[in-house]
């Protein structure tokens, strides 16, 4: 055997068990389920009750404006526009983790006895298959869109009035409040892009689409929350329209009289 022959051998056998070690963690750490923070979430991934679902390859029936929510917990959310949820629905996207049990911050209980109420009450009305637009809703979406479009090129070719202002003013709050409004809620047809179309109504007017969405179902998800729903604190210092304590910081003088500004200011909206 030639010199130092039995050493080799000996680091040559420690060398490989290390690497089979190392395999061998890898391959744990592969299997290992994952448990991690919101803070750590991918803008691919969300979490709803508690598990980590990757939306990489998932076709949601609603288009992709589900990959704006990427990296959040959207429990509330999910749970508000899917008031038909089964675990069956959660199945359809592959679950890669868990969240930290202390990482979880729960705004509400689900399932509740009201809450089942609420929805029988609703489904009344709303029709199971008949929650999306009506021709009915179609016509006057396009009625809105039509008057707004003729009072934009009178606008241009005859020039610019209070009158013509007034009308266009009321044009534009009728396809805020309508037809965009509807379409952004994914709740105008089942395809989705009529709701993407009828959506970009938003910019339309000189809003954003994408932002209406972020601030607008943050809005239905916390409605009247004082820190969490945007539309709540959004229009202060000149409004307020949250009942603060008397002393608070954030009442101010004229908020006694906003009742009376509230109509001039409201024109400033969009």
């Amino acid at each position: 055997m030639a010199p130092n022959a039995e050493l080799r051998n000996r680091k040559k056998a420690a060398l490989a068990g290390d690497k089979a070690a190392n395999a061998d963690a890898a391959a744990d750490e592969a299997t290992r389920p994952r448990v991690d923070s919101v803070k750590n979430l991918k803008g691919h991934e969300v979490v709803i009750e508690n598990t980590i679902y990757d939306l990489t390859d998932f076709k949601h029936p609603g288009g992709d404006s589900v990959l704006l929510f990427g990296g959040n917990d959207v429990t509330v959310q999910y749970k508000m526009i899917h008031p038909y949820h089964t675990t069956k629905h959660l199945e359809k996207m592959r679950a890669v983790g868990k969240i930290n049990d202390g990482d979880v911050q729960r705004d509400y209980v689900f399932d509740t006895p009201f809450e089942r109420e609420i929805k029988r009450e609703v489904f009344k009305i709303v029709r199971r298959g008949r929650e999306f637009g009506t021709w009915g809703y179609f016509a006057r979406a396009f009625t809105y869109i039509g008057i707004m479009a003729a009072l934009q090129y009178l606008w241009v070719t005859v020039g610019p009035s209070w009158t013509l202002a007034l009308f266009l003013g009321m044009s534009q709050a009728s396809i805020g409040l309508n037809v965009q409004h509807d379409a952004n809620h994914g709740a105008a047809s089942k395809k989705p892009w009529v709701n993407d179309l009828l959506g970009f109504g938003a910019d339309f007017i000189g809003g954003s689409k994408w932002l209406w969405m972020e601030q607008h179902w943050t809005h239905h998800a916390y409605t009247n929350h004082a820190s969490k729903d945007p539309d709540s604190f959004s229009a202060e210092p000149m409004m307020a329209f949250n009942d603060y304590p008397l002393d608070h910081p954030n009442r101010k003088l004229w908020h006694r009289a906003q009742g009376f500004l509230f109509p001039p200011l409201l024109s400033f909206y969009w």
